[in-house]
């Protein structure tokens, strides 16, 4: 594997790598402002550049976006604005529609206390004067009448003087139009201010529906306008983001693993050019202050291991010392690539090395070649054979055990066991010599038949 030493940056001193490391800064700070920065205000110093991604599309995208999103603040000031004069102007319909109101009840009601009563109270002067014409030309009739007896040349001024039957046709023709005023006039004056009213006030709600949907059309603009502008400054900051992520800078001093492809067809290490997909491991940081074997437990053993279970791991490089070590994580599934090309069933198990008396070389390097055993129980006085003398016959565990010089096949209740040796927990006793290649033919039969000798073990403790 590929190893580098990276040292936390220092401040560069030449003006090429001043411009780069000010070009980081800004990369890796992007919120700050940079032009009005305060005092004891927290900034981030970027460690050695490891990686650089390829950012000239994400570049030209945040260009677009930048102008996406002044478009979008154009867009919604402009809204803002056509709200605002609508409300004005919706205003002023709705003030000017409550005064048509207004004046048409002022209309009506003048009308019926004051046009009407003042129209009658005329009409009603004018019959009164004529009655009284009336009455006066009677009188000077009368008194006509009497003189033109006595002096002749008062005849002519008799008949230029008014007869009472013209008076009293102006006071017939006054009274008529009284009537006809009350009849038909006044009732035809009065409803239309009624229909001029009643059309003011369905105007008013006319307008006033008309106002509240120019309103909310306008406020509808401006809360989609204002969501299109959230929504496109954030889609500019996660580009931003995405560009200081372009570049993968060393958060501390250490070892930087670039990592292998996990394809069958390429096995090359992350290199200038190489095409990477989501979710790719392209480095690692190892703290080489703490150590973990990851040992691959088959699945035949897996259900017995738990985490916090000791182990002793030994290194290859190491063959002559024994570290202790403890369970820390076992996979949850198997090991893929294992499965899919040996069709076998491994499962990662993490195993942290406890270099309590730094025994540990400080020169060891990750990535180099361990064995762990992990005790998974800890058993004192216990009988146990070798695990190849345990066979299944019958679907019972049986041990083919010498007795004289035949060979019989035994039950046994087993326990715990490892890749070596199995607990026997009853069907055995101390001395018994049980069979390292058990051979039961069909006819066998437990306790007693005998089969043929083959090697034979001493069960113990």
């Amino acid at each position: 594997m590929y190893l580098a030493n990276v040292p936390t940056a220092d401040k560069p001193a030449g003006k090429a790598e001043q411009r780069a490391f000010e070009e980081a800064l800004r990369t890796a700070n992007p919120d700050l402002d940079w032009e009005n920065l305060g005092l004891g205000q927290t900034v981030q110093i970027p460690g050695a550049l490891l990686v650089k991604f390829e950012d000239a599309d994400l570049r030209d995208k945040i260009l677009h976006q930048e102008k996406a999103v002044a478009d979008a603040e154009r867009d919604l000031g402009n809204a803002k604005k056509d709200l605002a004069l609508r409300r004005i102007e919706t205003a002023s319909a709705n003030r000017q529609a409550a005064l048509d109101v207004e004046f048409s009840q002022q209309d009506l009601d003048r009308y019926i206390e004051g046009d009407t009563p003042l129209q009658l109270l005329k009409m009603e002067g004018d019959i009164a004067l004529a009655e009284e014409e009336i009455k006066r030309a009677e009188e000077k009739l009368a008194s006509t009448r009497k003189l033109r007896e006595k002096v002749m040349r008062l005849h002519w001024k008799c008949r230029a003087t008014n007869s009472p039957s013209r008076n009293n046709k102006q006071h017939y023709t006054d009274q008529k139009q009284q009537e006809l005023f009350l009849k038909f006039e006044q009732p035809q004056q009065k409803k239309r201010y009624e229909a001029k009213l009643d059309q003011a006030t369905v105007e008013q709600q006319r307008t006033i529906q008309k106002s509240n949907t120019l309103v909310e059309s306008a406020e509808g603009t401006v809360l989609r306008r204002t969501e299109g502008l959230k929504a496109q400054q954030e889609r500019l900051v996660l580009y931003k983001e995405q560009l200081v992520k372009s570049e993968m800078r060393a958060p501390q001093d250490g070892l930087v693993i670039y990592a292998r492809s996990s394809s069958r067809y390429n096995d090359t290490y992350i290199k200038e050019g190489a095409l990477i997909r989501k979710g790719y491991s392209v480095i690692d940081l190892p703290d080489i202050s703490e150590l973990m074997a990851v040992v691959q437990v088959h699945e035949s053993f897996v259900r017995h291991i738990k985490t916090d279970q000791k182990a002793v791991v030994r290194i290859d490089s190491l063959p002559d010392r024994e570290f202790h070590g403890v369970v820390r994580h076992v996979a949850p599934t198997p090991d893929a690539r294992r499965k899919y090309y040996e069709s076998i069933s491994v499962y990662d198990t993490h195993v942290w090395i406890q270099d309590e008396n730094s025994q540990l070389p400080e020169d060891l390097k990750p990535g180099v070649s361990a064995k762990a055993e992990i005790i998974v129980a800890e058993l004192n006085d216990v009988m146990m054979v070798p695990v190849q003398s345990v066979t299944t016959y019958k679907g019972q565990k049986v041990v083919q055990v010498k007795r004289g010089e035949n060979v019989v096949v035994v039950p046994v209740k087993t326990g715990q066991f490892n890749n070596r040796f199995i607990e026997i927990k009853d069907g055995l006793k101390e001395g018994d010599q049980v069979s390292l290649a058990p051979n039961i033919d069909e006819n066998s039969a437990p306790q007693g038949d005998s089969s043929p000798s083959p090697a034979i073990a001493s069960a113990g403790s």
